[in-house]
């Protein structure tokens, strides 16, 4: 499912982010496309995991500071 982003862009959903940079949630949709929220938060987590893995359990405070944010939308991870 494509995210639907300003400018008519859509969002890259491996990355996360916007071809046009800015997400906008259609005028039919009750909540933004998972892909266009947290992104901050997605970034430091997956950078984290990248460099120390998730076995190290140096990011499990960038994991939950991420499930907490998509909580915040109603995604459920």
């Amino acid at each position: 499912m494509a995210c639907h982003c300003s400018d008519d862009k859509t969002c890259n959903c491996s990355s996360g982010k916007c071809e046009s940079g800015k997400c906008e949630m259609k005028k039919d949709d009750s909540k933004p496309k998972p892909c266009c929220v947290c992104l901050d938060q997605k970034q430091a987590r997956d950078e984290c995991l990248l460099i120390h893995g998730e076995s190290s359990g140096k990011c499990q405070d960038l994991i939950s500071q991420y499930k907490v944010c998509m909580k915040g939308f109603g995604f459920s991870i």
